[in-house]
């Protein structure tokens, strides 16, 4: 599942066309956060959480951000001569202390590890009470005031807003771990053929009403659309995946290998882009090649 989720971040970034872009980005994220509540550990006293959970995206965000701006700073003007002039020196490293896509100049998917942080926190503090309703009752809330801050317009730093929005996402996976991690895979296929079939048809109910999501940006148009689309792309890819498994040994392990690998992808595959079109100026690529393919 996060193979096909980062497979699907990285096409987005891509110069693809508007129309195939925004159905992308329906089905790029939620399985995220979905896999990540699967796997979060909240029997962790406070400080093994800390040490295990936080800093294993925060020392990434910092070394990947920092790596990324030097080579923004350096290395991007010989190709790119406005970036200096648009952008003061100063802004990014600002943009690493907001933790907000929209400042985040130098590398934009960083917002996702800010994000990630505060939903584990977030989630962490609710699942303290023992009783269920109860944490689903304030992981309600918490999705309620997620929507009104979107709807405010507010996107409140570190991915706030946005982990409130995907919160109730993230705690199907954690809540329900061990239902997904041991019944679900036990069903047949021709019930996981029929839960994709249902589940594109979710995506394309949201591609067409409801298609002006930026999870980033807290940007959700109308939120039932949006979590409708969000527990199809998780169905969608969760299926897929379990349909891929039953089928081929070699295709799952290739997926895999992608799936272990997220954390670099998302934060060097913008870069990847700059580095693989200075070879292609290099190897005298025509300009406009670029332009339809990996960006400006």
């Amino acid at each position: 599942m996060k193979a096909f989720s980062i497979m699907a971040v990285v096409l987005y970034h891509t110069q693809i066309m508007d129309e195939i872009r925004n159905f992308v980005y329906l089905v790029c994220l939620p399985a995220f956060f979905f896999t990540a509540g699967m796997f979060t550990n909240t029997e962790l006293s406070l400080k093994a959480f800390f040490i295990r959970k936080t800093l294993r995206l925060f020392i990434p965000y910092l070394i990947w951000g920092i790596l990324t701006y030097i080579f923004w700073f350096f290395i991007l003007p010989q190709f790119n001569g406005s970036i200096q002039r648009d952008i003061k020196w100063w802004q990014p490293l600002l943009g690493m202390l907001y933790g907000r896509c929209d400042v985040l100049y130098h590398n934009v998917p960083l917002w996702f590890l800010c994000c990630m942080i505060s939903l584990e926190w977030i989630y962490y503090a609710i699942h303290s009470f023992s009783k269920q309703w109860i944490r689903w009752l304030l992981i309600a809330l918490a999705g309620i005031l997620g929507c009104t801050l979107a709807y405010l317009g507010f996107n409140w730093i570190w991915g706030i807003s946005a982990a409130l929005i995907i919160l109730p996402i993230y705690a199907i996976g954690a809540e329900y771990k061990l239902f997904f991690k041991e019944k679900v895979p036990t069903l047949n296929t021709y019930l996981l053929v029929g839960i994709l079939c249902i589940s594109i048809a979710g995506i394309v109910l949201g591609y067409i009403y409801n298609s002006d999501i930026r999870l980033c940006e807290s940007i959700i148009g109308n939120p039932y659309l949006y979590y409708l689309t969000a527990l199809s792309a998780v169905c969608l890819w969760l299926s897929l995946s379990l349909l891929i498994e039953k089928c081929s040994d070699k295709t799952i392990h290739v997926l895999q290998y992608i799936g272990k690998n997220t954390l670099i992808i998302l934060c060097t595959h913008i870069s990847m882009f700059s580095i693989i079109k200075g070879i292609g100026l290099l190897c005298h690529i025509p300009i406009p090649f670029f332009a339809t393919t990996i960006g400006h």
